[in-house]
């Protein structure tokens, strides 16, 4: 039915410069950027790099189909191809099964990750998940040698999971999310007609408890002031980032966010009047909505930072990636003489501020099913571990307040 190039939103940019509905930016690597305002003033429009095919399959329904490629010739040989296969399905030649399959065999890896990770941000998965899937994906197809899609073995991947283990370099954990990243591009490929079955049915996960790497820990009370005040006289780039840090710190200990869920946030998610924040879908783990509520003195600061800097209601409040704010908290853990790692063996990282988040309320005494809640846990049993860092002390006060025996 013909090509066409389609258009994408994205929350407006920090510093983006808007002009007769044209919006320009420089993105993270210094490199120049165009679209075009949407309807609603909120958001930037992105034309695709890469053409788009539409036609009629052999049941008279429209599909449209991304083709990887950015050339408008290669893009209509593609389109020829479709036309003449669907053709060879209504004349009873092929089934579009054998179809797919043969097709598959010439598909090379990038462009099924291309269209494995263009149907995972369609299903919701955010950009730095499926940026990390795609990842893990390259790394396991050349180190197990895989170079086609039939390539793909159960031997091979039980392989890697043993020398893996042996080498002690990954813990089961990270193990684990490496097979699951291949494993659910596996069944992906089964749905779209590519296997006929799954060549990693029944392996089966490590059990993570048995190697667990990294013991986090949370930080104290002492240890929170000495971070904030680390953020007000370290030297850092510029004021704004200075700034930026020690409210992005604040944020993830008073509410419990992760900080990519924090990274991606916008003013529009937040209600100062009633004190919430809701977070989208897209942007977190489990892929749930939920709405939080935050602390008064804590949207109040942020309600500065948004005014201060004329932070658009659909841009993004904080700029920062992940790398960025890991090395940024050395940094201000160094300046502060936090340890990143205790005599016990215990570490700390951004995420340990998530996790003094629901320390404290356990220290509150806030009951488990509410701290649960808050921190958005598939589990009890996941929020329970935080009563780990509850002091003995802690302990004792509570019990104190039972009645006389």
């Amino acid at each position: 039915m013909g090509l066409h190039k389609t258009t994408y939103p994205k929350p407006i940019p920090p510093g983006a410069v808007i002009r007769n509905g044209a919006v320009t930016w420089t993105d993270a690597k210094g490199e120049r950027k165009k679209g075009k305002l949407s309807k609603s003033k909120q958001q930037v429009l992105i034309e695709s790099q890469f053409w788009q095919i539409r036609y009629r399959d052999e049941n008279g329904i429209e599909r449209r189909e991304a083709t990887s490629v950015k050339s408008r010739e290669s893009a209509q040989r593609i389109l020829t191809q479709r036309e003449s296969e669907i053709e060879r399905i209504i004349s009873g030649v092929v089934t579009r099964e054998e179809t797919r399959r043969a097709e598959s065999k010439h598909e090379s890896l990038a462009d099924l990750l291309e269209k494995y990770g263009k149907k995972q941000y369609a299903a919701g998965t955010g950009q730095p998940q499926v940026d990390d899937i795609r990842r893990k994906l390259e790394y396991l197809f050349q180190a197990i040698g895989i170079r086609t899609l039939r390539d793909i073995s159960r031997e091979k991947m039980e392989s890697w999971i043993v020398d893996e283990r042996r080498s002690g370099e990954r813990s089961p954990r990270t193990i684990n999310s490496y097979f699951v990243a291949i494993n659910s591009f596996c069944r992906w490929a089964v749905e779209t007609d590519r296997f006929e079955k799954n060549p990693l049915r029944g392996i089966k996960k490590l059990n993570e408890a048995v190697d667990k790497r990294k013991d986090r820990r949370s930080l104290s009370e002492d240890e929170l002031r000495r971070l904030f005040e680390a953020c007000r006289t370290r030297k850092y780039r510029s004021l704004r980032r200075q700034e930026q840090a020690e409210l992005v710190y604040r944020f993830l200990v008073g509410t419990g966010l992760r900080s990519t869920e924090l990274s991606l946030a916008t003013p529009s998610q937040f209600d100062f009047e009633r004190n919430r924040f809701t977070v989208k879908a897209a942007t977190t783990k489990n892929k749930k909505a939920d709405i939080l509520p935050v602390r008064p003195e804590l949207m109040a600061r942020l309600k500065i930072w948004i005014d201060k800097y004329g932070i658009q209601p659909m841009q993004r409040i904080f700029d920062y990636t992940k790398n960025s704010i890991y090395g940024s908290f050395k940094a201000d853990c160094e300046q502060a003489g936090i340890a990143m790692r205790d005599p016990d063996g215990r570490s700390i990282d951004v995420h340990s501020l998530r996790r003094t988040f629901g320390t404290m309320l356990a220290r509150a005494g806030v009951p488990l099913t509410t701290t649960q809640r808050l921190m958005r846990h598939s589990t009890p049993e996941l929020t329970a571990k935080l009563y780990i860092d509850v002091e003995p002390i802690d302990m004792a006060q509570a019990v104190d307040r039972l009645p006389e025996i």
